[in-house]
């Protein structure tokens, strides 16, 4: 493990090294400063935007505020040609003749007249908004803040706004197909628990989701089903502003939630905090059909949860000079996770249908946990050209420290069992990233990351005997899981007119261990790979362009599939770890077309090797280890899946002015091959995911949403799925000049659940899964601060919108 260090260390002096040299160089060319003042004829255009561009690539240098009385200064600029762009809401995009400025000359330009639209500022109504859906390179950008419905949920809630995705209980896909890598804003969450994470994390804390299809060298080479990336919300606003807001809803249980930030951005210094509760109670229910040949087991399970999560965050960045910036931030979440759980069984005979057995297992949870993350970076842009240096630190910490209590009355003489499981994982990483445009058409980019995991996970395990609890030996265990990954990338992009590619190699180091402490058995991991990465982009015809891309890449095993604890559904249905788990390695291919260069038809092609995938065993006759009638799940890796299909994506502006949104589907073939439990499995499959999303501006401002999604026919690895499907719709209005709004959404108003079989060998299940729909939420936001001034209302909103892209 603490070899990544000496590997970090060294590559951070390498760069570092580079940065200081670089600001040396900088500093031996004496600055200068650029004034100015802008009317509007005799009137100073006060709190204009005011940008300064380099002439030579037109890149925004910086960006000023004129004052009350029209004037802007610019400080600390090397010398080089640039231009004077002005913009702002009452005032159109302008740019302003170029000019040169010297080695310490202090240049003050002439007066620059600009024209006002004649719009009474007062007055004017900005409805601006981001679209939904947003097309940017080598990513679609999902603004799920922009989304009425869905806001009154959980991340899993948004999670279903992405196309393509599908949530069923604990499982996400997109366009059928599992192991999909999920991100927080860049970070991995393999080592925590990501299912209960999705569920306690309240959606106002999203601004966007990213889905990444094919990731350049720069990203990990993690992902095999795609890679989302959850984008938190955070402030880009001047002056002090902030907001809070209460919300609840209703299904089969109660849910509420309350919260609050608040920021302060003045000159070089932005400061952020925010706080939030959440009580986001669930219900969800699993009903299964096990068939043996002398018995058939239906079972009936319903869970409920009432989990309470509290986040605080707090931030701060720093401009230390134009060109550099360093900042910090920390977010604690804690909370308690109380669930309970019955499961009828009923055991049949096959032939007769008649009743042989009946047996109901009722579970209660108690799962405090706590999880810190925290980071920490510096930026330093190198010279006007683009060049720069990113370093940054980061630090997660996880615990949790489960209590389960299984009882069980009625025929079998099962016992009762009670399951201790503390948990804790440290996850450090670090890395460098650097950028060099080599010419207007050509940019370099180069870095290191290396990032360790330290998880510790123990099993005390209890059952009844005798009338006492006694320690279960065969169940009892301590599991620790350490791994590191190093990885270095190189990229090369060349641009020029409607002609682009890109050109990538990453190189990953991998070392896993497994130490089962009970049995003292170790499972070692050492590998490193190459991950080659290509894109290239052309005009076609009219409108019509092309692309094409590929990548090869790893999903490694999450911790808490290599963990081999059990965890209970009753005493003859469980799931298990597999601390023997291989890598999955996949090649991926991609060729799409574009419309006036936004992405609406892609075809692609998947091959991976050893996937991983989720599978069921049955355990027909007693074993000293599982009873007749046992039926657990665990993740094995399958040899060969085989994916290809393409999708189509249309937008809805064209019906009517009032009418937006989007229209599309994704049809993929899946072909699982493989040796498995004695027996050769090869099952294929078309699928078909639609979805859609339209938005309308009602009568008296009010605005209105349905969306919707459908999953057809579709397999993973030996689970053959049905249709399912859901819908739902929502309507928003602002208040007092907007600082109050009202959200009133439905999901789930339409649904059906999940269901699917199992055929294989000597396997017969059937599977529903279903969860709480619909779903009715409320939600209240007061918003105040700078931002509501009346005077030049619309030039500040316009400011802390340029401001936003150049932090960017």
């Amino acid at each position: 493990m603490k070899q990544s260090l000496p590997f970090l260390l060294c590559s951070f002096i390498l760069l570092l090294c580079t940065s200081v040299r670089a600001q040396k160089d900088a500093k031996a060319q004496e600055t200068g400063s650029i004034s100015g003042e802008v009317f509007d004829e005799r009137t100073p255009a006060e709190f204009t935007n005011i940008l300064l561009v380099a002439a030579t690539d037109s890149v925004v240098v910086k960006l000023e505020l004129a004052d009350e009385s029209g004037r802007f200064t610019f400080t600390n600029i090397e010398p080089a040609n640039y231009f004077i762009r002005t913009t702002g809401i009452g005032y159109g995009v302008k740019s302003h003749p170029p000019f040169t400025l010297s080695a310490g000359q202090e240049l003050d330009l002439p007066t620059f007249q600009i024209s006002g639209s004649g719009t009474n500022l007062e007055t004017i109504e900005v409805t601006a908004r981001k679209p939904f859906l947003e097309q940017k390179a080598g990513m679609l950008v999902v603004n799920v803040d922009q989304s009425i419905t869905g806001q009154g949920g959980t991340v899993i809630d948004m999670l279903r706004k992405v196309p393509g995705i599908v949530v069923a209980g604990n499982r996400i896909q997109m366009a059928g197909k599992s192991g999909i890598t999920i991100l927080i804003d860049g970070r991995p969450t393999k080592y925590m628990d990501i299912q209960s994470l999705l569920k306690d994390m309240p959606a106002d804390n999203i601004k966007s989701i990213e889905v990444i299809s094919q990731p350049g060298a720069q990203y990990d080479a993690e992902g095999s089903g795609g890679v989302i990336n959850l984008v938190l919300k955070k402030n880009s606003l001047l002056g002090t502003n902030g907001s809070v807001y209460v919300g609840g809803g209703y299904g089969e249980r109660a849910k509420y939630r309350a919260g609050g930030q608040l920021s302060h951005r003045q000159g070089k210094l932005n400061l952020t905090g925010g706080v939030s509760w959440n009580r986001r109670s669930w219900v969800e229910g699993l009903d299964l059909t096990r068939r043996f040949e002398n018995q058939t087991y239906e079972q009936t399970n319903r869970d409920f949860g009432v989990p309470d999560s509290y986040s605080l965050r707090v931030g701060a960045d720093y401009d230390l000079t134009d060109k550099q910036r360093i900042g910090v931030n920390a977010r604690y979440n804690w909370g308690q996770t109380p669930r309970s759980a019955t499961n009828l069984t009923n055991v049949l005979n096959p032939e007769t249908n008649n009743l042989m057995e009946t047996f109901t297992t009722s579970i209660k949870q108690t799962r405090p946990w706590t999880g810190f993350n925290g980071d920490a970076f510096y930026r330093i842009k190198l010279d006007t050209s683009g060049q720069e240096i990113n370093f940054d630190l980061s630090y997660n910490r996880f615990t949790r420290d489960g209590r389960i209590e299984l009882n069980t009355v009625g025929d079998g003489g099962f016992p009762n069992r009670v399951n201790l499981e503390p948990t804790s994982a440290n996850i450090f990483s670090g890395q460098v990233d650097y950028k060099k445009p080599l010419s207007q058409t050509l940019i370099f980019k180069a870095g290191a990351k290396a990032s360790m995991a330290e998880l510790d996970n123990e099993l005390l395990a209890r059952f009844s005997q005798n009338g006492e609890m006694v320690v279960d030996e065969n169940l009892s265990n301590r599991f620790l899981y350490d791994e590191s990954i190093q990885a270095v990338y190189t990229s090369l992009g060349w641009e020029k007119g409607d002609l682009s590619a890109n050109f990538g190699l990453r190189f990953e180091s991998t070392k896993m261990e497994g130490y089962n402490v009970t049995v003292d058995s170790f499972n070692l991991r050492d590998f490193s790979q190459l991950f080659p990465s290509v894109s290239l982009s052309a005009p076609a015809f009219g409108p019509i362009g092309v692309s094409v891309a590929y990548s090869y890449r790893i999903e490694r095993p999450s911790y808490y599939k290599l963990n081999p604890f059990v965890g209970y559904l009753d005493p003859l249905t469980f799931e298990k770890g597999n601390p023997f788990l291989r890598p999955e390695l996949i090649h991926s291919g991609q060729l799409s077309f574009t419309y006036e260069k936004q992405p609406f038809f892609n075809l692609s092609y998947d091959y991976t090797s050893d996937v991983i995938a989720d599978v069921t065993r049955q355990v027909t006759e007693d074993t000293g280890q599982f009873q007749a009638g046992t039926t657990f799940q665990e993740t094995v890796n399958l040899d060969k899946y085989v994916r290809y299909g393409g999708s189509l994506f249309l937008p809805l502006d064209f019906i009517a002015k009032p009418i937006s949104g989007y229209i599309g589907g994704m049809l993929y073939f899946n072909d699982y091959t493989s040796d498995f439990d004695g027996g050769q499995l090869d099952q294929d499959q078309w699928s078909f995911t639609g979805f859609f999303q339209i938005n309308a501006k009602l009568p008296m401002d009010w605005k209105g949403e349905v969306s919707g999604w459908y999953q057809g026919n579709g397999i993973d690895g030996i689970i053959r799925t049905n249709p399912f499907y859901g819908v739902s719709a929502g309507v928003e209005k602002s208040f007092f000049d907007d600082r109050l709004d009202f959200v009133l959404s439905g999901d789930g108003i339409i649904q059906k659940f999940f269901t699917g079989t199992i055929r294989y060998q000597e396997q017969s299940l059937d599977i529903r899964s279903i969860w709480e729909a619909p779903v009715v939420s409320v939600k209240l936001t007061y918003k105040f601060g700078n931002r509501f001034l009346k005077k030049n209302e619309g030039r500040r909103s316009s400011s802390s919108e340029e401001q936003e892209r150049l932090n960017d």
